[in-house]
This record gives structure tokens, C-alpha cells and sequence, in this order.
């Protein structure tokens, strides 16, 4: 114990807890008794780990610990944490650890079903009373810290971080948005889905908040928003920063703001806002502007309509005349709205108005800050090679560097600490490329949806098309502006590349059989390859409509008879089971098309065309590729034509191919 640590305020069976732990464990500040409320009190202190602590969970500052007297744990018991931090500013605290010792005996099931729902708060030990009162047991205390520290997964973050505890990066960003918002300036911020725009917005609220600064979120996504006109989306505005300013302040009467009288009224409610109280500017943050901008918004007047204009004529002519009242940010996924000049014969009120960015990838330096001290944290010791690793295959994109690692932790099922080293690494990656196809459709699908030009490039980079591709950006120089700036390619002297190699191989592996210029071995085998898997599909399909139409025998009967003579003899005896077997079929692709026209009225409705052009798309495909095309190879005509016809029956063998 500290000389200055003062055991004599605690009571007795406290006392007793303290001096056990002070025999692995320096107690260093005997801290204070927190009256929270009237029925909340609590003592807390605190006392910093030895070096075998250090060394096994990577924790080297002071722990506050709580004492909790009641035999029922509520939630508010936590609330002492944050009371006692505020009395320890000065200290250097960890803030991702913090010791319960609570009466209630089913503190630990409780905790832990507290920390599964709010997965951003603190990491929480959990003992009783009980467990620390009598003999010291130090096995006791140190797997008890396994479990809480090592079993928790502080990598699955899916949703925006809400609070600075595991929030890594982009200071200097936020940082750089607040000054132009205190200078008068407007930001703009861009990025594809998962990049971290909302958790930079939040991060950004919570630095106003904490300085006591105005600002109002409008998250244009929601209905609430988007759906009101450009007139009333002012008056809701308003009402937002005149409740920010008093609580008590009501919305404006709606018939001040009609199409005709709306700016001039947003301009007097404003400036008489402002004057409320202390007089200084809001920032106003409009999320997901794409919501309500020109071509892409989610209602039909923002998107082919003039409110976009409207709107932003009125925003744009008060700020200009009304210095150091507000500033917007405008966050979203492609800064179109702030590039075009024109917009719907109109000129484009934000037009070179907004000096923007995107959302940077984090570098090195940043991926190891984050994934050391979480894992650290979760008794993963990564090799300095990982480091480099993850940055580069995934381009410094915060949230698929989490869930790789997420993965990781999840495979390291022995004791720890665990080392994580470049074969676990490659195994994984491999499984997580595999596995999360749909972490990546979210990040790039917006780009398919709204921006398919965009979308186009990137797949012919990923396919190794470098012509088309570099003719393209030649003449969109915009489009390769955007890509770039979302970090998904860069570029150099010698040309253009993939920053997140993981989205290359996405793309690749999902747009494979759109490649060009093919040779004509690689013709044969992307031939061969579609044709045995559709083989496949099309057998199960096959056994499956017959059976049900006719029953195991009389579908045997029907295949059976649908062979040639000679060869109808020796599958007699086959057995129904094995005829049509997806892996174990002795049928010919020829003997499943003949099959398929004899019993036509059973399959027309899966093919849903008319029966002279599914033989022929089926035709085609059985002699693409045969032995007789070899010596004198395949026309790039007939192998895009073949390419349709595959494309045609691969949709109709899919809701087939995972039965």
C-alpha cells in the first residue's frame, strides 16, 4: 500500500478485501465515498496492477475499483465509475478496465448480460463480496480476469462507435472540421458505407458537447426527413435549433412557411434564435445527403423535383448575408451534389461552395494502435508482420480490419495469451474472404446502385482490363477521382491498382465470367467450369419434378425410356436413387436434354421460355467447347452468345443449387 492510502475509512469486512489484494496488487489511492443519490452510495479506490498482471492482460495504469454494499446490482451502480473519474482527471486511470466488488451474489451473470447488450462500455471485473472476504486466492482473481478479458470480442463492432473508449484514428479530421465550423466554413465529408462517416459525426457531437458548442444531427435517411418538402424541412430546422438553444422553444406556426413565404421566414426565426442566450454559430449536420439529393433521393420531390435547390438557395443566401450564425456539414457517399453546376436547368447553389474530403483509410501506424491495444486487451499478440498485412489487403479500412481480427479471435480457442502469426493469419483470411462476401457487396453496393459507371470501372481494373479501364478515366476524370478518393484504387506513374486487394478478389471472383480477350484455353475452361456445375444443378432439379410428378417408378420408367436403345438395357436396374444423383449420374448432359423436351409439360414452367428456345440455349451449351471445336477455336461472337446462354440458365438453376 501507498503510505498515503488510508484503510482506516473503509469498514471491516472492506478492510479485509484490501488487504488481501494488497498482496499482489499496489493499492495507491484510497480514494472517496460517492453519494450518487439517496439510496446510491459507494466507496471506490484505486490500486495498479504488478508486473504478472502487466505481462498477462497488458494493463500498466491505476484501476478504479467500486465497492457496491446493496445485495441487488443495478445498472446506476456503474454510473459510480464516471463519478469517480471526474474526481481523477489529474490521474492517468485505465479506462477500459474497471473492478466491481459488489453483495449481490449473481453479480457476475448480471454483468455480463449488461455488457452483451451495450458491447462499447468498459470492460467490467465482477466479484463479490464473499469471493474476496476471506483467504486470498489468487487463482481466483487472475482467471477471473481471463474470463472477462479474454472471452469478450472488442473487435465485433457492426454498428457506429458512440463513444471514444474504442475509437481509433481521425482525430486530427474532427479536429480539423470543428476549427472551419469555428471559423465560419463549411465541411463536407464522403465515403462508402462502412468507412466511419457516423462515427466521426458522433465523435464530432461529442467534442461540441463537451465544449458546450450548438449543433443539430439530421439523419437524412430517415422518412421523418426526406419526405418533407423543401419548405417544411426549414421550419423543422428552426424548431431544432431553437430547441437546441431552449427546450422550451416551439415550432414556428406552418402557415409562415409556405412555398412563398419560407426563406423569408427562416431568416427572421433564425436570427432571432441566435440572439437567445449566449449568441454563437451551430453546426448543422446533414447525414446521408444523398436522401435528399437530385437523381438518387428517397423521395420523388428531392430526387426529380426543385426542393434540392430551393432548399439550399435559401440555406446558401442566409449564411452569405449572416455571418457567425450556423455552418452545415454534408456527409454522404459521392460529393455529386456539390460537383455538378447545374441541376435541373438550375444552377447549383452548393456549386463550389463546400471544400470536401473523404473518409481516409487509416495508415499503419493507426491499424497497429488499434489492433494492439485490442488485442492486448483480448491476449492476442500479433506479429509485427500482421500489421502490414492487414493494412495492405485491406486497405486501412477500419471496420473489415475489425472483423478479420474478430475472426481471429474467435479460432484462438486455446489458452491465452495467443500468438497471431502469418499462417493463422493466411488461414483466416482465406476463411474471411471466403465468408464475407456480404461485408463487402455493403461497402461498394451503393457504387452498383447509384453510381454504375463507377461500379464498371472498378470491375475492369479488377479483371485486369487496364485499357478500358484507363479509357475511361481519361474521359470521367471525376469518376476516378471518386474511386481514389474512397481508397479503393490509387495511382502512380505506372498506372492504376486496387487499394483493398481484398475488394479486388470480391469483384473478381463475382464478376469472373465477364473478363475479356480471354485465350482460348481460358475460353474451354470457363466453359467446362459453368457447364459441370450447371450438370449438376440441372440433374437434382430433374429428379425432383419427376419424382414428384410421377412417383419413383414411373419417373424411372420415364428416364429409362428416354435413352437410346442400346444403352436402355443396361440401366434397367439402376436404382432410382443414383439415376439422377448430383454427383453419381452415369447420364450424359445430351441424355438430360433429350429428357427434358420428352417430359416438357413438367419443366416448362422452370424454364418459363418457349420450348424451341430452351433447346436451343441447351444445344448450344452441350457442344461449346467439344473436342471438334478445339482445332479451330471459338469465335469471341460465339463465346459472349454462349456467355448469355449460361447466364440465362445459371438464374434458373440458383434457387436449385443449395437445396
Amino acid at each position: 500500500k501507498h503510505k498515503q492510502f488510508r484503510l482506516e475509512r473503509f469498514p471491516l469486512e472492506e478492510g479485509k478485501i484490501l488487504q488481501g489484494l494488497s498482496r499482489e496488487w499496489y493499492l495507491t489511492n484510497s480514494g472517496a465515498h460517492l453519494t450518487l443519490a439517496k439510496d446510491s452510495e459507494y466507496d471506490f479506490f484505486l490500486m495498479k496492477p504488478t508486473p504478472a498482471y502487466t505481462q498477462m492482460f497488458n494493463i500498466d495504469r491505476e484501476l478504479i475499483v467500486v465497492f457496491s454494499k446493496y445485495s441487488t446490482f443495478e445498472t446506476r451502480t456503474l454510473d459510480a465509475f464516471d463519478a469517480a473519474q471526474k474526481l481523477l482527471s489529474d490521474l492517468r486511470t485505465e479506462n477500459v478496465c474497471r473492478i466491481l466488488i459488489s453483495a449481490d451474489p449473481k453479480i457476475e451473470s448480471k454483468i455480463e448480460t449488461r455488457l452483451k447488450s451495450n458491447p462499447e462500455e468498459p470492460i467490467v471485473i465482477p466479484f463479490t463480496y464473499g469471493e474476496l472476504s476471506g483467504a486470498y486466492d489468487s487463482f481466483l482473481i487472475r482467471n477471473r480476469f481471463r474470463r472477462h478479458f479474454y472471452t469478450r470480442d472488442l473487435f465485433a463492432f457492426a454498428s457506429p462507435l458512440t463513444t471514444d473508449l474504442y475509437f481509433f484514428g481521425r482525430t486530427e479530421l474532427i479536429q480539423n472540421i470543428i476549427n472551419r465550423h469555428r471559423t465560419g466554413e463549411h465541411s463536407g465529408l464522403f465515403g462508402l458505407r462502412k468507412s466511419g462517416k457516423t462515427s466521426i459525426i458522433f465523435a464530432i457531437e461529442r467534442r461540441l458537447l463537451t465544449n458546450e458548442e450548438l449543433f443539430i444531427s439530421l439523419d437524412c435517411e430517415n422518412p421523418s426527413i426526406h419526405q418533407l418538402r423543401w419548405n417544411e424541412l426549414l421550419r423543422y430546422l428552426v424548431t431544432q435549433c431553437g430547441q437546441a438553444k431552449d427546450k422550451g422553444y416551439r415550432a414556428p406556426l406552418e402557415e409562415r412557411y409556405s412555398a412563398k413565404n419560407a426563406a423569408e421566414s427562416f431568416g427572421k426565426d433564425m436570427l432571432r434564435i441566435y440572439k437567445l442566450g449566449k449568441q454563437s454559430s451551430t453546426l448543422i449536420l446533414f447525414d446521408e445527403i444523398e436522401r435528399i439529393s437530385p437523381g438518387v433521393g428517397a423521395s420523388p420531390h428531392w430526387a426529380h423535383g426543385d426542393d434540392f435547390v430551393y432548399f439550399w438557395q435559401t440555406m446558401r443566401a442566409f449564411f452569405q448575408r449572416n455571418q457567425g450564425i450556423l455552418t452545415y456539414m454534408i456527409v454522404g457517399t459521392n460529393p455529386n451534389c456539390i460537383e455538378a453546376s447545374m441541376i435541373g436547368g438550375h444552377e447549383n447553389p452548393l456549386f463550389g461552395s463546400i471544400p470536401y474530403q473523404y473518409v481516409p483509410a487509416f495508415n499503419l501506424d493507426e491499424v497497429k494502435q488499434m489492433v494492439l491495444r485490442l488485442g492486448n486487451y483480448m491476449g492476442l499478440q500479433f506479429d509485427q508482420l500482421i500489421y502490414s498485412k492487414l493494412t495492405d489487403d485491406f486497405g486501412g479500412h477500419p471496420f473489415l480490419i475489425r472483423q478479420i481480427c474478430s475472426m481471429i479471435h474467435c479460432a484462438c480457442v486455446g489458452d491465452r495469451p495467443a500468438k497471431v502469426d502469418k499462417a493463422l493469419y493466411d488461414r483466416i483470411k482465406a476463411q474471411f474472404l471466403r465468408e464475407s462476401v456480404g461485408y463487402f457487396d455493403m461497402i461498394i453496393q451503393v457504387l452498383q446502385i447509384w453510381y454504375p459507371d463507377e461500379y464498371e470501372m472498378l470491375c475492369m481494373l479488377a479483371q485486369g482490363d487496364d485499357d478500358g479501364f484507363n479509357q475511361f478515366a481519361l474521359a470521367h476524370g471525376q469518376y476516378t477521382k471518386h474511386l481514389i478518393g474512397y481508397g479503393l484504387i490509387q495511382s502512380s506513374a505506372n498506372g492504376y491498382s486496387f487499394s483493398i486487394e481484398a475488394i479486388r478478389q470480391h469483384l473478381n471472383n463475382k464478376h469472373k465470367h465477364e473478363r475479356m480477350h480471354l485465350s482460348q484455353e481460358e475460353k474451354l475452361a470457363e466453359i467446362s467450369a459453368r457447364r459441370n456445375k450447371c450438370e449438376k444443378t440441372l440433374r437434382f432439379l430433374m429428379r425432383n419434378i419427376l419424382r414428384t410428378a410421377y412417383g419413383k417408378r414411373k419417373a424411372t420408367d420415364a428416364v429409362i425410356a428416354s435413352l437410346p436403345e442400346d444403352r436402355r438395357a443396361k440401366m434397367a436396374s439402376s436404382d432410382w436413387d443414383a439415376l439422377l444423383d448430383r454427383d453419381k449420374c452415369e447420364l450424359f448432359f445430351l441424355d438430360l436434354i433429350t429428357l427434358i423436351f420428352r417430359e416438357w409439360p413438367q419443366f416448362q414452367n422452370v424454364f418459363d421460355m418457349a420450348k424451341d428456345r430452351a433447346h436451343v440455349m441447351l444445344i448450344d451449351i452441350n457442344q461449346a467447347g467439344r473436342s471438334d471445336c478445339h482445332a479451330k477455336g471459338i469465335s469471341e461472337e460465339d463465346f459472349l452468345q454462349i456467355r448469355l446462354h449460361f447466364k440465362k440458365l445459371e438464374s434458373i438453376m440458383a434457387p436449385w443449387e443449395l437445396r
